[in-house]
């Protein structure tokens, strides 16, 4: 196959679920804060979301937040932000059983996520991740996405790489996502982008070979 660690993205690919999903339900009865919140949040202030993903801010700072500017109590922001993280899914349970053949070849599999401290801390553990995959990286630990590239280095990547004695061409990317700064490609690190949950079990597959 060749690559040693294929790097798999969370959102979009690996999962399509969301962030306070279950108030989206018309009979749930926080339903009338879901657009209050996630229009706050996602809409209104994408810098303040970006930050938290890149760790500037803990889950409690923004729930306070948008209790501040929503009213909503923050005991119901916080706990059902939780609910929401422990309660996500992969978007095709087929992935796991080809990320294991993966694995037993001896090649590593890694979530890359740019994502929130609500991951680690809510996600991973509830869904038993850790049980799946051989690492996780993680923007909001990193201080850093993905595609914040530099000329000549990828931040999110280059630690790991360094610390596992890997090259570039040694890994894939596996992401909805493409690197429109051309540095990936200039590097040598290839991204497979994924548009489906089907798209990305086929891709698995081709590593199987």
């Amino acid at each position: 196959m060749g690559y040693k660690t294929i790097f798999i993205d969370w959102f979009n690919t690996l999962s399509d679920s969301l962030f306070w999903s279950q108030l989206f339900v018309p009979n749930h009865p926080y339903n009338c804060y879901h657009k209050e919140i996630t229009k706050y949040i996602f809409l209104e202030n994408p810098n303040l979301s970006k930050d938290w993903m890149l760790g500037k801010f803990s889950s409690e700072d923004i729930c306070k937040k948008i209790s501040f500017a929503t009213g909503i109590k923050y005991e119901i922001i916080l706990s059902t932000l939780k609910e929401s993280c422990m309660n996500m899914r992969l978007a095709n349970d087929r992935v796991l059983p080809v990320v294991q053949e993966i694995r037993d070849m001896g090649v590593s599999v890694v979530i890359a996520t740019d994502n929130m401290d609500t991951f680690r801390r809510f996600t991973v553990s509830s869904l038993g991740l850790e049980n799946y995959f051989d690492n996780f990286l993680v923007s909001n630990e990193l201080q850093v996405v993905k595609y914040q590239t530099e000329q000549n280095a990828i931040p999110f990547f280059d630690d790991y790489l360094k610390k596992n004695s890997l090259t570039y061409k040694d890994v894939v990317l596996l992401d909805d996502c493409d690197d429109k700064t051309g540095v990936y490609k200039k590097l040598g690190f290839k991204i497979e982008l994924v548009d489906s949950p089907s798209s990305l079990l086929n891709i698995l597959k081709k590593y199987l070979n």
